[in-house]
């Protein structure tokens, strides 16, 4: 997703939160080593390194950062490592926006 559309969705869902996003997962580890973030999605096929080799990096960096991967593609075994990675879910696309804000808020607590 780009990062209009995480503005677009959280405008959407009224949530207030602040957004930004990262065009692959070499970006994605550099935003979450230079920026304060609660949460952390992004789709399992992505540039440079993929969403389990990213959310790998980032459980390092922040454990308790909470990941949430999406795949339009997913496979059992992506599933089952980016479980194995410490993923707090991992959803099929196309995503439902009331789903994913229930997904969202369950996943906060954790980076608390």
């Amino acid at each position: 997703m780009t990062r209009g559309t995480w503005s677009i969705l959280a405008s959407e869902l009224h949530t207030g939160w602040q957004t930004g996003a990262a065009y692959d997962g070499v970006e994605a580890v550099l935003q979450v080593i230079d920026g304060s973030w609660n949460a952390v999605l992004m789709d399992i096929r992505m540039s440079r390194l993929d969403g389990i080799g990213t959310l790998r990096i980032i459980r390092r960096l922040a454990p308790q950062l909470p990941g949430i991967l999406f795949t339009g593609q997913a496979s059992q075994g992506d599933i089952i490592e980016s479980a194995r990675q410490g993923a707090f879910t991992c959803l099929l696309k196309p995503i439902n926006n009331d789903k994913l804000l229930k997904i969202i808020k369950q996943a906060l607590p954790r980076a608390a």
